[in-house]
């Protein structure tokens, strides 16, 4: 049976030490959303994109330790519930799929304002260390939710430019099932 994701003394706060740690005794830290978006903003953006890929790639080792010999046979809810929980515990937002025929779109919602594009290059550097392989996510804005569609590499600069003409996601997986995009 795979391992559910598990929230319990995901992260321990020692308050009269003024510490916090996860499960695997390594300090956290807790500060402002907003800070962290002007952090990343006056760093640049290849900084801000280093900075969003190694975080994803520790979530992407903690997931693959957490699902452990199971990891090449998790389903599709199981991915989600851990890599939803481990967004959850960095305060990104609430993680959700959606399928689009043989398209693939993680949903996420209620997540801190000017975090899009970092929230989806950290999903993209999760996805890559935990299942090895290449993948990159295009984002959607919508109102309060961003959908971030699963693309091959090779595929994300057309899918970008579609988006950056103003189509939606359903225009743009239509064209990716007719092979126009």
């Amino acid at each position: 049976m795979t391992p559910r994701f598990d929230p319990t003394k995901a992260i321990l706060f020692d308050l009269a030490r003024g510490q916090m740690r996860d499960d695997e005794g390594n300090a956290r830290l807790n500060l402002p959303a907003a800070l962290l978006v002007r952090l990343c903003e006056q760093a640049g953006p290849a900084a801000a994109q280093d900075f969003a890929q190694s975080l994803g790639s520790d979530v992407g080792r903690r997931i693959e330790s957490r699902l452990g010999q199971h990891i090449k046979t998790a389903s599709l809810e199981e991915w989600t519930d851990h890599l939803g929980g481990q967004l959850a515990l960095l305060g990104l937002g609430d993680l959700s799929v959606e399928r689009w025929g043989q398209a693939l779109t993680f949903v996420v919602s209620s997540a801190p304002a000017g975090c899009t594009t970092f929230i989806g290059q950290l999903l993209g550097a999760a996805l890559q260390r935990a299942l090895a392989r290449q993948v990159e996510l295009v984002a959607f804005a919508e109102q309060s939710i961003t959908k971030y569609l699963l693309v091959a590499p090779d595929t994300a600069a057309k899918v970008s430019a579609l988006v950056q003409s103003g189509q939606g996601i359903g225009q743009v997986v239509e064209q990716l099932k007719q092979g126009a995009a």
